[in-house]
């Protein structure tokens, strides 16, 4: 599911609300400020994980043959190759 730029803002502002009202963060900037630096993060982040499946798209996609001369799961194949990178990468997915 592909989160919209305005789905991601009403997320951020409503997680930035829920931190002030418990009390658990207080800001020196305007909200406002602090709800666009919180999405420019997430929007950074899905950016990051759209890269990682793309690279793994294509490693999967050099070892297919291998793939289905094993009948391996193309899917949990991705998924691992993935994680690995991820993990290579110090990508908390």
């Amino acid at each position: 599911m592909k989160l919209t730029d305005e789905q991601i803002r009403r997320i951020c502002a409503e997680i930035l609300s829920r931190w002030k009202s418990k009390g658990l963060i207080r800001s020196k900037e305007a909200d406002e400020a602090v709800v666009a630096r919180m999405a420019a993060e997430i929007r950074k982040d899905i950016q990051r994980e759209e890269d990682l499946d793309l690279e793994a798209a294509k490693l999967l996609d050099r070892h297919v043959g291998k793939a289905d001369a094993m009948q391996a799961n193309t899917r949990i194949l991705f998924q691992k190759i993935k994680e690995r990178l991820a993990h290579e990468r110090g990508i908390v997915l």
